[in-house]
């Protein structure tokens, strides 16, 4: 069986600061793209808690209107309440 290391050449030196070049540029474009990752992430994370924020408002606000004993007055509050999530989505 032959040995499959004598079959790879060690790079010359052009091609070795070329290499070494190519894995610096990814090297900085893997940061790049981590830290818009994490950016996104951050977004996504204040954008879920806004959307807890207003889902527990609107159920709070259903809760109250539920009570309410005026006829027609629950429907009324509930397309209030899709009309307000609407708006803000």
């Amino acid at each position: 069986m032959t040995d499959r290391t004598a079959a790879i050449e060690a790079p010359q030196h052009g091609e070795h600061s070329q290499l070494l070049s190519e894995l610096a540029r990814r090297d900085e474009e893997i940061l790049r793209l981590r830290d818009l990752l994490i950016v996104r992430d951050a977004e996504l994370g204040a954008a879920r808690g806004k959307l807890a924020m207003v889902e527990q408002g609107s159920q709070r606000i259903a809760e109250a209107a539920a009570r309410i004993p005026i006829p027609g007055a629950t429907r009324l509050i509930h397309a209030m309440i899709r009309s307000l999530q609407r708006s803000l989505q």
